[in-house]
């Protein structure tokens, strides 16, 4: 198998679980509790939700459901012995995790974003927050002990290697979404960035890995994910208006 066709496969899939990821925080999470509500989603993107109703737990249901579906990849990375279906569960579970949990440290302590709207109203609020905060670092922490459990190894590339492309394949695709979003590309840097760049928890565990990760030449998964990547980029991107 050449570096080439392995790496190949690796964006492939590195694009179809940073998408999984988004599509359980925004679609499942806040979109599907926008209905179960009685609301009608307005507009969905990959950064943004907006439902006829507000609640709480419509905001708190993106990150909460986000972890749900981060911890169903873990269980099944730790069952499957399919070589590219672990590797992708275990990026499913990276973006996952650490995206949602790395909200919960940005809404502890700067006061914004959806789990400070799910304790908005409680008090004390700076206890609520500072905690929130700490609970964020923590779990945080971990989860890259939870990663480096179901860390794909096998015979192909470098540990290193591995976690850094596919932490850039996430960037660079929300990045692309971004820049279709329709409250502008503004949102390249407030919302898509910051929610893939959060997965730095992805390369900082590879890093230290020794192991080789095995990725096998799939043109599957590469067909797989250019049609997710094409329908994320240029159909989710400038948002969908269901109602």
């Amino acid at each position: 198998m050449s570096r080439a066709a392995s790496s190949l496969t690796l964006i492939a899939i590195a694009c179809t679980a940073y998408i999984a990821a988004d599509l359980a925080h925004e679609t499942l999470g806040h979109g599907g509790t926008c209905l179960a509500s009685g609301g009608k989603v307005l507009l969905i993107d990959t950064t943004f939700e907006d439902c006829s109703i507000h609640s709480r737990w419509i905001d708190g249901a993106g990150p909460i459901s986000g972890i749900v579906i981060a911890l169903f990849a873990w269980l099944g990375a730790r069952k499957t012995h399919t070589a590219n279906l672990r590797v992708f569960l275990a990026l499913l579970f990276a973006d996952a995790i650490f995206w949602n949990v790395g909200y919960m440290i940005k809404s502890g302590f700067g006061h914004s974003g959806d789990w400070h709207f799910l304790i908005e109203g409680l008090e004390p609020a700076n206890a609520w927050h500072i905690g929130l905060g700490i609970a964020g670092v923590t779990l945080y922490i971990v989860a890259m002990r939870m990663l480096a459990r179901i860390w794909p190894a096998g015979e192909g590339m470098g540990s290193a290697r591995f976690a850094v492309t596919a932490y850039l394949v996430a960037v660079a695709l929300s990045a692309a979404t971004g820049y279709f979003d329709p409250r502008g590309p503004h949102t390249i840097l407030t919302d898509a960035l910051p929610s893939s760049l959060s997965a730095i928890g992805l390369p900082l565990v590879g890093l230290r890995r020794p192991e080789r990760v095995g990725v096998r030449f799939s043109p599957a998964w590469i067909i797989a994910g250019l049609i997710a990547a094409g329908f994320f980029v240029f159909l989710l991107g400038p948002g969908i208006r269901p109602g």
